[in-house]
């Protein structure tokens, strides 16, 4: 699993994908590690509209274009460039962190922006990924979405495509 230690800087990144993640982002917030937050595929989930809710608005940056983990990370490299931020928390679920790091750093590539992974914690065991389908299903689908980024497929008909074999195979 993916977890650095938080520290403070530009902005704060909330994918979105549920599972606690705008609550950690929230927690970040909350403690200073950053005055600003994105949202990522905000509209999503209806992740945009609980974030309204609970933080003020002014501390909030929308970002709705993305359709995927890899997405999110091209348009959030947008955002940080035009905000000339060079430092961000990604905030993601911890099963998803691999995919969300090996995303972003092939998107940031070598520039200087410091990216520091932050996971909200689930249910999801890699110890014992196995003892639930639900398990199985979330580390199947992890590795398969990983391979088909290498490859340049993402975006919501690669998902459909994917959770459609997963249903086959796995439930």
């Amino acid at each position: 699993m993916i977890n650095e230690k938080p520290k403070k800087v530009d902005v704060i990144v909330v994918l979105s994908g549920g599972e606690g993640r705008l609550e950690k982002g929230m927690e970040l917030y909350k403690l200073a590690y950053a005055r600003k937050i994105i949202v990522s595929n905000g509209l999503a989930d209806n992740l945009w509209g609980k974030a309204i809710t609970l933080l003020p608005r002014s501390s909030l940056i929308l970002e709705d274009k993305a359709d995927s983990t890899y997405e999110s990370a091209i348009y959030v490299k947008k955002i940080m460039e035009k905000y000339q931020y060079h430092s961000a928390i990604i905030v993601s679920s911890d099963f998803h962190m691999r995919r969300v790091k090996y995303d972003f750093s092939r998107v940031f590539g070598n520039n200087k922006d410091e990216l520091i992974y932050v996971s909200s914690n689930t249910s999801y065991n890699p110890k014992y990924w196995w003892m639930s389908k639900r398990n199985v299903g979330i580390t199947i689908s992890e590795y398969i979405k990983i391979i088909g980024n290498t490859f340049g497929v993402y975006g919501n008909e690669a998902k459909r495509k994917l959770y459609q074999y997963v249903e086959v195979f796995f439930y």
